[in-house]
């Protein structure tokens, strides 16, 4: 709805502030154009006059989502699951709640319990197939992967989580299989390029290896695992050089990431350029609340790189 609906609402409200319906349209409008905590305000003096009514209950549960306060949107959910037990958008927002917070098992029956009412959903059977592979059940995670992707063969997300179930118990010719077909559905998805630029490394064919971290690093410039990757394998073949352009490329776009200033001092160390290693590791240390290895052992060799 648009502002003017918007106002029209909140002009018959003010002759009627009583009216449940006239309310009722209007938290949902407001909610329908993001206006989020007067939405809430409504829906929760909806609940106040009507306590035993699940959608208004549902609602407050996704404008606490919207609004972050997920351990809130939670309680909101299950007081309107326990009014309305079949409810499938409920339970469906419920279950993918539970997720969030790593409740895998109440969100697994709430799923299986959906599929009881429509087996052919698609976003359950999806989200059962992420919580095994979360929960490391590999083979019914690929199940479920599965039979969503007979649903629905253009599903980037399905696709990549089953490329990557497909790796993780050992078939490697179909996870590289999927994840080509990743990309032939996003030719942007950066992590389809890197998972496989990581396959090829470990079949030694740098070749795969390095066309893929560049189509990553093309498609995101900011990717940190792939710049990680590709420096480590450009330091191998000491082209440091290259290693070094990529690296301040990178910097522009995240100036305060202290992996990147540690992998530029770990380059210098490697030309025995104690200055410039020097200076780099300081930079690092600066930054170190974005430091993603050990920031004792950080101090450490900033020490150590000083007495030299």
């Amino acid at each position: 709805m648009d502002s003017e609906t918007i106002e029209k609402l909140r002009a018959k409200l003010n002759e009627n502030p009583d009216d449940y319906k006239l309310n009722e349209e209007l938290a949902i409008a407001l909610s329908d154009t993001g206006e989020n905590e007067e939405a809430l305000k409504k829906f929760l003096y909806l609940n106040k006059v009507n306590p035993d009514n699940p959608l208004v209950l549902y609602n407050i549960g996704i404008i606490l989502e919207k609004l972050k306060y997920f351990d809130a949107s939670i309680k909101a959910y299950e007081k309107a699951l326990s009014l309305d037990d079949n409810d499938i958008d409920i339970m469906f927002n419920l279950a993918s709640s539970y997720i969030r917070v790593k409740k895998y098992d109440e969100a697994e029956k709430l799923f299986l319990k959906i599929l009881e009412q429509d087996a052919d959903d698609e976003n359950s059977l999806f989200h059962l197939g992420q919580i095994y592979s979360k929960t490391r059940n590999h083979q019914k995670s690929i199940e479920y992967l599965t039979k969503a992707l007979e649903l629905d063969d253009k599903d980037v997300y399905a696709t990549f989580y089953l490329a990557y179930e497909y790796y993780q118990i050992g078939k490697v010719d179909e996870s590289i299989k999927y994840y080509n077909e990743v990309i032939k559905l996003s030719p942007d998805y950066s992590w389809a390029y890197y998972n496989l630029a990581s396959i090829y490394f470990e079949q030694k064919n740098e070749e795969m290896g390095v066309f893929c971290l560049e189509k990553t690093i093309k498609t995101n410039s900011i990717d940190i695992p792939s710049i990680k990757l590709y420096i480590k394998f450009l330091s191998q073949k000491k082209k440091y050089v290259v290693a070094e352009k990529i690296i301040r490329q990178a910097m522009h776009s995240l100036p305060d990431e202290a992996d990147l200033y540690y992998m530029l001092a770990q380059i210098f160390k490697k030309l025995n350029n104690k200055i410039n290693y020097v200076k780099y590791l300081k930079f690092t240390v600066k930054r170190e609340a974005t430091y993603t290895g050990n920031v004792e052992a950080l101090h450490s060799e900033l020490e150590e790189a000083e007495k030299k």
